[in-house]
């Protein structure tokens, strides 16, 4: 079990992700969330730091604590996807959802999420009329019974984990590699077999590192490109779209 202001921690991201508590508004007094959780001042002082230690909220000097207002459309999603980023530059993106079936996995799936059952989410998107990515993600039992009948083609993911699970997604692995694309994909993409594209495996965990999704993109190379931004205390990871992939 996590410390109780962590936990603490973790639901406030929560609530803040879900608009409970809105950017630029004041959090309730320190006293009444005390109280609400159950815990000493000095517990929930200790989840107020660590996360206006992360820059979520922030100490106003005889006003309270406030929700930082730059950071939560990140917080909303917890971790930028595809579609997140595509959206940032002003890029539609359209989802078909192919499937959600509740399936046994394979063992490295099995292994990674830690589960014997999951929820296998496939979808295809779009940009414009051409398709650019197909999307397989895989969500652990109980959380992916929970969200079977959700609507995917509307909702990010990230989005659905936190409003219907109170899950906020914290870190991700992601490795991304060339592929040939199988017969299978290769009509779905509207490319010839054995085309080369781009095979992104990510593995997003919450705060505890308790595993939430394990997600498989195959992107179109000559329709999509990654770009990664380096700083010297950030690494800023951005997906965009080839110049002839809208029409």
């Amino acid at each position: 079990m996590p410390p109780k202001y962590v936990a603490i921690q973790d639901d406030l991201v929560r609530r803040i992700a879900t608009a409970e508590f809105r950017a630029g508004r004041p959090l309730p007094p320190q006293r009444e969330l005390s109280e609400e959780y159950g815990v000493s001042l000095m517990t929930l002082r200790q989840a107020l730091r660590a996360l206006e230690d992360e820059g979520v909220v922030e100490q106003v000097a005889g006003k309270g604590t406030f929700v930082r207002a730059h950071r939560v459309p990140y917080l909303a999603a917890g971790l930028g996807s595809i579609v997140d980023d595509l959206a940032a530059q002003g890029i539609a993106m359209t989802t078909v959802q192919l499937r959600a079936e509740v399936v046994t996995p394979s063992p490295d799936i099995a292994r990674r999420l830690r589960a014997d059952r999951v929820l296998e989410v496939e979808r295809l998107r779009l940009v414009g009329s051409r398709p650019v990515v197909h999307q397989l993600s895989r969500i652990p039992n109980p959380l992916g019974g929970a969200l079977l009948d959700a609507d995917f083609r509307t909702k990010s993911l990230y989005h659905l984990l936190t409003e219907l699970c109170g899950k906020v997604p914290a870190r991700a692995t992601e490795t991304i590699a060339p592929i040939a694309v199988s017969a299978e994909l290769a009509p779905l993409l509207a490319v010839p077999q054995g085309s080369l594209c781009l095979r992104s495996t990510r593995l997003t965990l919450e705060r505890d590192s308790t595993p939430l999704v394990d997600d498989e993109a195959i992107l179109v190379s000559d329709r999509m490109e990654v770009t990664i931004e380096r700083e010297t205390t950030t690494q800023e990871f951005r997906y965009r779209v080839g110049s002839s992939t809208q029409d």
